[in-house]
């Protein structure tokens, strides 16, 4: 299959790669079919790119990069894909990602879901970056 996308172009992708979000994401609930692109160029990010707005692309990052023991569902921990939308900002230094809200993919059934966690340890705006001088050093 193929999908024009603003920021990729022209995607050619296999029907069994696309991710199916029965209730959307939140904000773009019309939206329920993605594909995953990972992009050599902009490594470490992951891209939910959707089928059916040729716009609307969201960069996502492992969430363990940020709290290594980040934990959603420990028990199925094997079974699902567990990633957390980035905001890119203009000034780099301001761009964070929402820990609160995971994106949570069922590998087998490629369902997707935005969970909404209680967990008030997990910032809606977690910095991406941190300067030297806000590291702790032990």
């Amino acid at each position: 299959m193929k999908w024009r996308n603003y920021q990729f172009g022209e995607l050619e992708f296999d029907e069994q790669h696309v991710l199916i979000f029965p209730d959307g994401i939140i904000g773009f609930e019309q939206c329920r079919r993605f594909i995953l692109i990972n992009d050599e160029d902009s490594q470490p990010f992951r891209w939910l790119v959707s089928l059916e707005d040729e716009n609307l692309s969201f960069s996502l990052l492992d969430p363990r990069q940020f709290i290594s023991d980040y934990d959603v569902s420990a028990d199925q921990a094997e079974l699902v894909t567990v990633l957390v939308v980035a905001t890119l900002r203009e000034e780099i230094k301001d761009s964070s990602v929402n820990l609160r809200s995971p994106i949570i993919i069922v590998n087998e059934t490629r369902i997707g879901k935005q969970n909404i966690l209680e967990n008030e340890a997990y910032d809606l705006h977690h910095p991406i970056f941190v300067s030297p001088n806000q590291l702790v050093k032990g």
